[in-house]
């Protein structure tokens, strides 16, 4: 976008964001419902997982974790 290469970029809201910080001359339009990508990401945690693994996957879900992933625009779990 940024080298005039290209006129439209379709990417995730959290990439638009990211790349207006770095290109505040960049406008971002958001798609009309009907277009709009639904995601919803998932965590899973298999039964022989190790601790740490565990871990990891409790401190996802912890509420600063949750916060985090909040200020960049995902919904909580």
């Amino acid at each position: 976008m940024g080298s005039g290469q290209a006129d439209v970029f379709i990417t995730y809201r959290t990439n638009a964001l990211l790349a207006l910080r770095e290109r505040p001359r960049l406008r971002v339009v958001a798609l009309p419902p009907a277009l709009q990508v639904a995601v919803a990401y998932g965590l899973s945690v298999r039964e022989d997982a190790s601790a740490a693994a565990r871990a990891f996957a409790q401190c996802l879900m912890a509420p600063q974790a949750q916060a985090v992933f909040a200020r960049h625009g995902f919904e909580p779990a």
